[in-house]
């Protein structure tokens, strides 16, 4: 890095910021351009990216930048000129030069001083100017990550390739078998390779509009006008200037006027914290077409709904799960041309991306038209794997089988391949999901197709709840996840052996009593013989939670429990109240599965 321009952090940060939303939409727009080869608008805009990062590169004296750059916009001009074709070799090795460029920009952001061997890179960028077709079979830039990285010397790198081609494996194979690398330097090199290992670096901008901004100083001219007229009333009473009821009326007022402009203050921040979830949708499009290569399969994606904003910790801390889904349907869902053809289906598979808000949540949907999953065989498999007894295998509706998928572990892979099919995927998208206070429900039909629903909490700044005693204690139940609140006789309460059940409007639906959690002594003391519950919706599950008295809603803010404390079944977290004591808020999914298990 040039000393010049190493002390300037804020000339580095905007000069990463820019070519990290650059490189993001180049990403989106080769895939596009490969299926779209005459698009000459997208053409342009992909030559005047690269030509932006090759200049703001040169002024900041990152050379090696300007090179890559410069040799892939001289293909691009070709390109441009109707010298040369866009093809799916060309756009491969595109593709491999947006790679290398993002491991460029995490260097930098690191500041790690590195040279980089870019030849072969280089002179594939040089078959493009020289020919429409490269004249060798593409090699994975994988072994120049393990070079960078000092896992494997160049003498290696060369053998290894060599090998690879001679029999026909991967070169991350040859590798592990050769005992030269091990299974998880290749991982971490493959991450690398797929542009991965910076992303949650480079979401630490984001772009704010102005009007929001505006908004923001606006009130927050308010908040300090109102601060000073609060501050005149405390010296105004201090030498007893107002009667004591014009001061009363003075700051009812004031509280009124402070509540109104907090509550817009705090509407306007949490805006500014919005992004759309396109930043997350728009790397899908690469996935799925290097994916769907790898598998030698024929898939359209089609993504709806990518301008729906939330959170912008919510956008980051769900990429993983929708890459696990994805990963999913394009392996185990969508079959393979022939096989589609013979189930009279067209060759080509189509996998569904949308977003779409629905209240407080926002709905996110990966669907497929694949082979659909069969309830009968997740049974077998959770049986054969002793996950369940037969006994709960008998009891279950069909939703509550396919919801077995979701269970650590639990895999219905005959082999394992380098896409899934080790027993992790499902699990890690429920897990995180519930760390985010969503909720993930799939649904499934044999010879048509799956989808999968994640349902997101707009924001985790800030949480409605209801506040409901239990015992001498009040916790707080996510609002969102609040059905409704009903009084009934205790009688109306059946027993059997799926424990409690309560009739209501036509519907019978499980009970669990919240005293039980947390094995509350004074519980379930009320004396006129009547039973507060709450009905509360967890995905597909309805049930009813006995509490001791409804105490009202208000908004908070959840803060997680910490490490020490670990995972505390049917808890989400905790908050701090009005008098600076601790409240626990309740977990809606995991008190479902309690009840589910007859534990509460």
């Amino acid at each position: 890095m040039p000393d010049d321009f190493a002390a300037d952090a804020n000339l580095l940060k905007d000069f990463l910021a820019e070519c990290d939303e650059l490189l993001a939409q180049l990403d989106q727009d080769l895939v596009a351009l490969e299926s779209s080869p005459e698009d000459g608008d997208l053409l342009n805009r992909i030559f005047r990216a690269f030509h932006t990062v090759k200049g703001t590169s040169g002024f900041m004296g990152f050379q090696q930048v300007v090179s890559l750059t410069h040799h892939a916009e001289d293909v691009l001009n070709l390109m441009r000129k109707g010298e040369r074709k866009v093809t799916r070799p060309a756009m491969d090795v595109f593709l491999k030069v947006l790679d290398q460029l993002r491991r460029m920009m995490a260097d930098i952001r690191q500041g790690i001083p590195r040279e980089y061997e870019l030849g072969e890179l280089l002179g594939r960028l040089q078959q493009l100017m020289e020919a429409d077709q490269l004249d060798q079979p593409e090699q994975p830039m994988l072994g120049e990550i393990l070079v960078a990285d000092g896992v494997i010397s160049h003498a290696e790198r060369r053998e290894a390739l060599q090998e690879a081609v001679e029999t026909n494996q991967k070169l991350g194979h040859v590798l592990v078998e050769k005992g030269i690398a091990v299974p998880s330097q290749i991982r971490e090199a493959l991450k690398k390779q797929s542009g991965q290992s910076d992303a949650k670096e480079a979401a630490q901008t984001i772009r704010v509009d102005v009007d929001k901004l505006d908004k923001l100083v606006n009130l927050t001219g308010e908040l300090v006008l109102e601060r000073n007229r609060l501050m005149q009333l405390a010296r105004d009473f201090s030498v007893r200037r107002f009667s004591e009821d014009a001061f009363e009326k003075a700051l009812a007022d004031s509280s009124a006027r402070l509540s109104f402009i907090t509550e817009e203050l705090q509407a306007a921040s949490l805006k500014t914290r919005m992004v759309p979830i396109d930043v997350v949708f728009r790397k899908f499009p690469r996935l799925v077409r290097d994916l769907s290569k790898s598998l030698e399969k024929e898939v359209n994606l089609v993504i709806r709904g990518e301008d729906t904003e939330l959170d912008r910790t919510i956008v980051e801390e769900v990429s993983d799960p929708l890459v696990h889904l994805i990963r999913n349907s394009l392996d185990h869902g969508l079959e393979s041309p022939a096989e589609r053809e013979a189930a009279g289906k067209p060759r080509k598979g189509t996998l569904r991306l949308e977003a779409r808000p629905e209240g407080d949540f926002i709905v996110v949907q990966v669907a497929d038209d694949g082979k659909g999953i069969d309830p009968q065989r997740i049974a077998a498999k959770a049986l054969e794997k002793g996950l369940v007894t037969q006994e709960r295998v008998a009891a279950m509706s069909r939703r509550e089988v396919l919801d077995l998928i979701f269970l650590p572990g639990f895999s219905t892979a005959e082999k394992t391949t380098d896409v899934s099919g080790r027993g992790v995927g499902m699990d890690v998208v429920r897990t995180n999901l519930k760390k985010l206070n969503g909720i993930v429900d799939l649904d499934s039909a044999v010879g048509q197709g799956t989808t999968v629903t994640l349902k997101l909490p707009l924001t985790l700044a800030i949480l409605p709840v209801l506040r409901v005693k239990v015992g001498r204690h009040t916790y707080a139940l996510p609002l969102r996840s609040v059905s409704e609140i009903v009084r009934v006789d205790a009688g109306r309460v059946h027993r059997g052996d799926a424990g409690e059940m309560l009739h209501i409007r036509e519907e019978v639906i499980p009970l669990g009593r919240a005293g039980r959690i947390f094995r509350d002594a004074e519980s379930g003391k009320n004396d006129d013989g009547r039973l507060r519950i709450v009905v509360i919706v967890a995905g597909e599950k309805r049930f009813g939670l006995v509490v001791d008295d409804f105490l009202g809603q208000e908004e908070t803010v959840i803060k997680p429990l910490g490490s020490q404390l670990g995972h505390v079944p049917g808890v989400a977290g905790g908050t701090i109240t009005g008098e600076g004591n601790i409240r626990l808020i309740l977990d809606p999914a995991g008190i479902a599965e309690l009840v589910a298990n007859h534990q509460l």
